[in-house]
């Protein structure tokens, strides 16, 4: 049921014209009814800077318990150097799969040292720096400011071929979701026009610098509103998806980690999409509700992670059984902080020369704790393999934590 006291957005006419001379990605013209198309309804969201936030009792113990997780896993992070990185990754993955940009980890370990890698692997990385470019601007309490927000899609978009030129820059057209290459008459969200966005996320911006609510809820809102208003060309879930970490990091709940909200989302993409919905409708405790299960999910999933992260160096040195302060142990007792590695940051590991440090990397290929995915030659790149595989285990364990959905959960009882 929606909560009365949030403002649903506004539907209103605007004046349309299709092109009748465009062509689809397909090479297709418009239709007829396209052609002959002179309105669209879009949606206008509320002004919420200084609107009231109310939360059901349910819903505020939820956004509590996975604070308590997260701070838990926080915990965790101050013992084992590198996790926060490892959990940018997560999330980065998660949520460029989102948007259907699926990519092989090892192609994305070669994309993260700027060798050659596929197109949608650079992409999952530059999800991984928008990320990190956003969650950093709100350190030690910063405010949330829009040339972080228009940083971080800058770091998302800057090298893509066909928005680059959109890259940091608010769109200046029309946008819809779904439907089809020529107008929104069959979408299912047409955001509000270009001339509204920047009004609307200086509002946006100064809700996101409250203190008087919940910091789970005032993520969530965050998120939704920001795809409410769908301020880029490209990018706006990616972008979004990131705020929930920004805001969390501007309230302090996470300090040095991000949370992999993305990957509970994963699990049921068209659960995510209905609660955006339902947001939109005037429903704001259905995504706060939403965005905290999935942040307990992932939070608790992580922390089973950095214990099984933690566990790992010691096996690794039963395997390779070098002596204390050689090369080989040094290196072993930096993988977690860098558990990819070309030859430069192998040296910066273990502070031996370049023949020392190859040495090093043999005995750990030998013991099969490191793996090369180059297959050799100029510019080799190794991993840790048990790292990988933790991520991989990871996003699955969110995924079978965050499901069934509340949705289907609700409707058994």
């Amino acid at each position: 049921m929606a909560d009365s006291a949030w403002p649903a957005a506004a539907v209103e006419q605007r004046p349309w014209r299709t092109n009748p001379d465009q062509r689809g990605l397909d090479g297709s013209r418009p239709h007829q009814r396209e052609r002959i198309l002179s309105a669209i309804s879009v949606e206008i969201p509320a002004r919420i800077a200084n609107h009231r936030v109310d939360v059901a009792p349910e819903t505020t113990a939820a956004c509590e318990a996975a604070a308590q997780r997260i701070s838990a896993l926080e915990s965790r992070a101050e013992h084992l150097r590198g996790l926060g990185e490892l959990l940018v990754r997560t999330e980065a993955v998660a949520s460029s799969k989102i948007e259907h940009i699926y990519a092989d980890m090892d192609d994305i370990a070669r994309a993260s040292l700027g060798e050659e890698a596929s197109d949608k692997a650079r992409r999952t990385v530059a999800a991984g720096q928008a990320l990190t470019t956003l969650t950093d601007s709100c350190n030690e309490a910063a405010p949330l400011t829009e040339q972080a927000i228009l940083d971080a899609h800058h770091a998302l978009l800057r090298d893509d071929r066909l928005e680059g030129a959109w890259a940091g820059r608010y769109r200046q057209q029309q946008s819809w979701i779904g439907g089809s290459d020529f107008s929104p008459i069959s979408a299912v969200h047409v955001p509000p026009p270009p001339e509204d966005v920047g009004p609307l996320m200086a509002d946006l911006i100064s809700f996101a610098n409250r203190n008087d609510l919940s910091a789970i809820s005032q993520a969530a809102i965050v998120h939704a509103q920001f795809e409410a208003i769908h301020p880029f060309t490209d990018g706006n879930g990616r972008v979004g998806r990131g705020l929930i970490g920004a805001a969390l990091r501007r309230r302090q709940i996470t300090i040095s980690v991000t949370v992999p909200v993305a990957a509970a989302m994963l699990s049921d993409v068209d659960e995510y999409f209905d609660r955006l919905r339902d947001y939109r409708q005037g429903d704001s405790d259905s995504i706060t509700e939403y965005v905290a299960q999935s942040a307990l999910a992932a939070a608790d999933a992580s922390v089973e992670s950095a214990d099984r992260l933690a566990d790992l160096p010691a096996r690794w040195h039963d395997l390779v059984r070098a002596r204390r302060g050689s090369s080989p142990r040094t290196l072993v007792d930096g993988l977690l902080r860098a558990p990819i590695l070309d030859i430069a940051r192998a040296e910066d590991i273990t502070g031996s020369s370049r023949a020392r440090t190859y040495d090093a990397i043999d005995r750990l290929e030998e013991a099969r704790v490191l793996h090369e995915i180059t297959g050799g030659g100029r510019n080799r790149i190794w991993v840790a393999a048990d790292v990988m595989t933790e991520l991989r285990d990871l996003e699955d364990r969110i995924g079978v934590r965050a499901a069934p959905s509340a949705r289907w959960r609700r409707a058994e009882q």
